[in-house]
């Protein structure tokens, strides 16, 4: 199908009267702004990425503070809700189907007694061992 010269005049004007129009809205002046006056008088930006109320630092803990910290979670992560919470003892495979994961990698170090079984004390006694 062969275009004739008036279909190639009417789209070529349509591409000149767009290309104008674009043109024009970018030679616009810029508006101007009302200027902001912040309540209080504050300055600058308070949102959630420039907080007013900013929280202190934490620093980083070590030592001692750190192994304290360590042993918190893995009491209230062992002796809350798991199977080691009664005073019993799991064998590897049950740590290993009750999501114990780390329990379960490192049972034959935990198992001193190599009894096949492991109990709460025997997992704390493994790691005061290993965080010295």
């Amino acid at each position: 199908m062969i275009m004739s010269s008036i279909d190639i005049l009417r789209r070529t004007l349509a591409l000149i009267v767009l290309g104008v129009i674009v043109g024009s809205a970018h030679a616009l002046p810029p508006q101007p702004v009302a200027p902001v006056t912040l309540p209080n008088g504050e300055h600058g930006v308070d949102g959630p990425f420039f907080p007013h109320n900013r929280a202190n630092a934490v620093a980083p803990t070590t030592g001692s503070t750190l192994q304290q910290q360590a042993q918190q979670r893995v009491e209230s992560r062992l002796g809350a809700k798991s199977v080691l919470s009664n005073g019993s003892s799991i064998t590897k495979a049950q740590a290993q189907s009750n999501g114990l994961g780390y329990i379960a990698r490192h049972f034959d170090e935990i198992d001193t007694a190599h009894s096949g079984r492991v109990t709460l004390n025997d997992v704390r006694q493994y790691l005061q061992q290993h965080q010295q």
